[in-house]
């Protein structure tokens, strides 16, 4: 459990006392939508948190600014997915006013003969835009997405686990034998998912985890309009394109999200993405964690024995 306390979200530059004056059990270094999961996270295990963010807004990434007046933007990242379920369902953030509407169409992908390429949701008009341009490719989709579906619920723990790292401090013997039984349930349940998959969907997945995607794609069809559409997923993000080695799981990475509980489906986010960090620093907020803008760190403050002891802030 946790108790809900006063919300504080502060202009450092007016309010220098509040932050210097009070002892910090974690300081959060960047007002984005991580530092601010991160920053809600620690508030609600009950430590004090400030979060120090050099700009005048939050976001970082995920912002919404008014460029032109009147006219509001999404300035860097533009799409939801990604964000995990546990994050959204924990935090409250549909309370705190995070709205995602589903994209649909997903995609459009005109030809230079006229002709074009619709992808959704809708499994029936994906079947029949398909067979526009292949019959052998309309009929293969459907596997195809079941496949890396079956790869994404592998991958799903993963994503929501603690990584098994190795104590970095001098600890007891209990402690060690805790941590190394952790590692040891962590890994053994790994292992029973992979022996679950059974040998081909296992190879299928570790070729898909390091082959370019250009030749995964080409494994499955032969529609030039289908596999470019499909390969956008594949470099998105990244500097390589669909023959770079890896740019499989680029491809598997922008599947992995889902939307009020669909798999693979991309939102926009009301209010732009801004929102998305705006809800966060609510959820923030309301579990006691202090936010301030206007508070440009310079360098960490580092003891001898390399602890950080506290920040040096550019006023």
């Amino acid at each position: 459990m946790w108790r809900r306390r006063l919300s504080t979200c502060i202009s450092a530059a007016k309010s220098t006392r509040l932050l210097t004056e009070k002892k910090w059990d974690a300081l959060v270094i960047g007002g984005g939508h991580n530092g601010l999961t991160a920053a809600a996270y620690l508030a609600r295990s009950g430590l004090s948190v400030a979060v120090l963010e050099r700009r005048h807004v939050l976001g970082g990434a995920a912002v919404t600014e008014e460029l032109i007046p009147g006219f509001k933007f999404s300035r860097c990242s533009y799409l939801q997915s990604l964000l995990r379920p546990a994050v959204v369902e924990e935090l409250e953030l549909a309370k705190h006013g995070l709205k995602m509407l589903k994209r649909s169409p997903s995609s459009f992908t005109p030809c230079i003969d006229g002709r074009y390429l619709l992808l959704g949701p809708d499994n029936k008009l994906n079947y029949s835009e398909i067979s526009k341009f292949s019959q052998k490719d309309a009929d293969a989709y459907p596997k195809y997405e079941n496949l890396l579906e079956s790869f994404c619920k592998f991958m799903d723990p993963l994503m929501d686990s603690a990584p098994p790292e190795k104590m970095q401090r001098i600890a007891s013997l209990k402690a060690r034998m805790k941590d190394n039984l952790h590692k040891s349930v962590f890994w053994g349940h790994l292992m029973q998912r992979a022996v679950a998959m059974g040998q081909k969907e296992l190879l299928d997945f570790m070729d898909l985890l390091l082959a370019p995607a250009s030749k995964v794609l080409n494994n499955w069809f032969e529609s030039d309009v289908l596999k470019a559409t499909l390969g956008t997923d594949a470099v998105i993000g990244s500097a390589g394109s669909v023959s770079t080695p890896g740019s499989g799981y680029v491809l598997l990475h922008h599947i992995m999200g889902q939307t009020d509980g669909d798999r693979g489906i991309w939102s926009y986010v009301e209010g732009g993405m801004g929102s998305v960090s705006l809800a966060i620093s609510k959820a923030a907020t309301e579990a006691g964690a202090t936010i301030a803008t206007e508070a440009q760190v310079s360098k960490l403050m580092i003891e001898d024995s390399g602890r950080v002891s506290g920040v040096l802030l550019a006023d």
